[in-house]
């Protein structure tokens, strides 16, 4: 069964990614907007297992700011994007942290470098994405969430995101 492990922002405005997204993402329906640390993968292993190689990867993360403001993306193959800008060094350490695991490390995509994003749009052809981007880069973004979990989770043959399990990030000291 494919699983993955991603973030669910909880986003000061999700009206707008869902407005895009409804329109131009076909997992729009399948999966609410996420950030992929380890991008999905099959393998044998249990969930108890890939739940427990997560937590201690991330035990010792604390919960953290995200912040979203520019649209980017990969015309080429019909994606566009919203990029992290506040919060991406945290999720490039800990995507890079999860794929060193020796469990993950046989899924690592080197044909994606990481850049953390929540998609807006995939599927398009290479014209429709430039458009969109063109479009959307003509708006200001500035949306913004803090990270407490992350989620495992599992896609179904139908592209429907089934969370299995989620691990709580340290309480942040606000002194």
């Amino acid at each position: 069964m494919l699983r993955s492990v991603l973030i669910f922002p909880q986003l000061n405005d999700r009206f707008t990614i869902n407005r895009i997204r409804q329109r131009y993402d076909d997992l729009y329906e399948h999966i609410a907007p996420h950030i992929s640390l380890v991008f999905p993968f099959d393998n044998e292993l249990t969930d108890e297992t890939i739940i427990q190689v997560v937590a201690d990867v991330i035990k010792k993360q604390q919960q953290f700011k995200l912040r979203l403001t520019a649209v980017s993306g990969d015309p080429k193959n019909g994606y566009v994007w919203l990029v992290v800008d506040q919060g991406s060094k945290i999720l490039t350490e800990l995507h890079d942290a999860l794929y060193a695991e020796p469990i993950l490390n046989p899924y690592y995509r080197e044909d994606l470098p990481y850049q953390p994003h929540v998609t807006v749009a995939q599927g398009l052809s290479q014209l429709q994405a430039e458009q969109l981007l063109i479009e959307l880069q003509n708006e200001t973004y500035d949306l913004t969430a803090t990270i407490t979990e992350v989620a495992i989770e599992h896609i179904l043959e139908n592209g429907d995101s089934v969370v299995l399990g989620t691990i709580g990030l340290g309480e942040r000291d606000e002194n």
